[in-house]
């Protein structure tokens, strides 16, 4: 049989083996499945998952890539090779290798291959180089889609960026000898240059793919270890909130449940209670609900004296003076106002169970001009209790965490200052909104 017949028979056999093909089918298949391909990086559970399947999808996109123009040159290569049926094995065992290598990169594993399968990548690639040798003429072995080998290997040389250091060099290394035997014989001195800058394509294009790959990588694991860091503090933050909601309500039970309570503080007590419960369901109802309680909210903003006003209700037996007169107009935010009725109702209920005060004065000052514009502002908190040595004596949770932890958390400035016999002050200080 002549050659032209064996040329004009086999591509026909090629291209069905390529038709038969379940993985080719796949790669070209509707656009709605390369929306969804789109898509999945979107969904990954992590970042790292993410960017490996998007690294996966651009090392198939090379394979399919290395298919496509691998195609047009058969016939040319089947009508050219002195074995056309070495030629056709080797032809067709690539295609379905590239294409299998993308269908499992991006349909099963959605991720570069693993070094085992990378390992066996390379060793194709090396045999179809060597092989080539005896299937393709040694005119079309560069600068020319007859001899495919080369392109394939650029796209295995690709993805290979998620090895060790060791085993990248060692693959990249056999890649490039086994390129180097298969063009020897067709080194003229029109194509040394081409040679020579494909032997650096190689190794210039893998090095960039492997740093870039890195890099990437890199920057996903930092992202999912930020994620992780803002789910924890997230956590911590709910747990905070959680022990400031519940300290007033715990201690107002407490007293509720203690018999030596006179019915004068019950009365007082019960009145608390029912204000903590509807801040409880305000909790319970999300952040943000019902922060400002009872005060008056206008344009973010809550006056001081409500503040107070607020957190002073239910606590008429404690003999309370307030001396608020000074501060009327002061506005805050409403944040800093939740912080600061907190406060000063942790510090009221702190007297209650600790101090066995006569009398407790809160007082509250503001500069002179704080109505019309930003200024200081400061609240007082001062009973004639029994006192107590803060040098000796470790702070509850409510002046630790609702008088000073979550007024400097909000940008006040708190202090407590106590002697043992004479009572305790606390001073709370912050800016007023103008």
């Amino acid at each position: 049989m002549a050659v032209g017949e064996r040329a004009a028979r086999r591509p026909a056999s090629a291209r069905q083996l390529i038709r038969r093909s379940a993985t080719a089918r796949r790669l070209i298949r509707c656009p709605a499945a390369a929306r969804r391909l789109i898509r999945r990086p979107a969904a990954a559970p992590t970042s790292a998952e993410g960017v490996a399947f998007v690294v996966a999808l651009a090392m198939s996109g090379a394979r399919v890539a290395t298919v496509l123009q691998m195609i047009p040159a058969l016939p040319t290569g089947l009508a050219l090779s002195p074995r056309p049926h070495l030629y056709a094995v080797l032809w067709v065992t690539g295609a379905v290798a590239a294409g299998g290598v993308a269908a499992v990169c991006t349909f099963s594993i959605r991720r570069p291959l693993g070094p085992r399968a990378a390992a066996a990548d390379v060793a194709m690639a090396v045999v179809f180089l060597v092989l080539g040798v005896a299937a393709v003429p040694a005119e079309d072995r560069v600068g020319s889609w007859v001899g495919w080998a080369p392109g394939y290997t650029l796209a295995v040389v690709l993805s290979l960026g998620g090895l060790r250091i060791a085993a990248w060099l060692s693959a990249v290394g056999a890649l490039t000898a086994a390129y180097l035997f298969f063009v020897v014989d067709s080194a003229t001195a029109g194509n040394r240059t081409t040679i020579a800058s494909d032997t650096l394509s190689l190794l210039v294009f893998g090095a960039v793919a492997r740093v870039v790959l890195r890099y990437v990588t890199k920057l996903a694991a930092d992202a999912d270890e930020a994620r992780a860091r803002v789910a924890e503090l997230a956590r911590l933050e709910e747990e905070h909130r959680a022990r400031l909601t519940m300290h007033d309500a715990v201690t107002i039970m407490q007293l509720l449940a203690d018999a030596t309570v006179p019915p004068a503080t019950r009365d007082q007590l019960r009145e608390q209670a029912n204000a903590e419960v509807r801040r409880m369901r305000a909790y319970l109802g999300g952040p943000g609900a019902g922060r400002a309680g009872t005060m008056e909210v206008a344009d973010d903003r809550v006056l001081l004296c409500d503040v107070l006003r607020t957190a002073m209700t239910g606590f008429a037996d404690l003999g309370l003076e307030p001396a608020l007169d000074l501060a009327e107009g002061v506005t805050v935010g409403i944040a800093e106002g939740e912080a600061v009725r907190g406060a000063v109702t942790g510090a009221l209920h702190n007297v209650r169970s600790h101090a066995r005060a006569s009398m407790v004065v809160v007082h509250a000052d503001a500069d002179a001009n704080v109505g019309a514009m930003a200024g200081r502002w400061i609240v007082t908190i001062r009973d004639d209790g029994v006192g107590f040595d803060p040098a000796s004596v470790r702070l509850g949770t409510g002046l630790r965490r609702q008088v000073l932890a979550e007024t400097r958390r909000h940008g006040l400035a708190a202090r407590i200052a106590s002697t043992p016999g004479l009572g305790t002050r606390i001073e709370i200080e912050g800016e007023s909104w103008g």
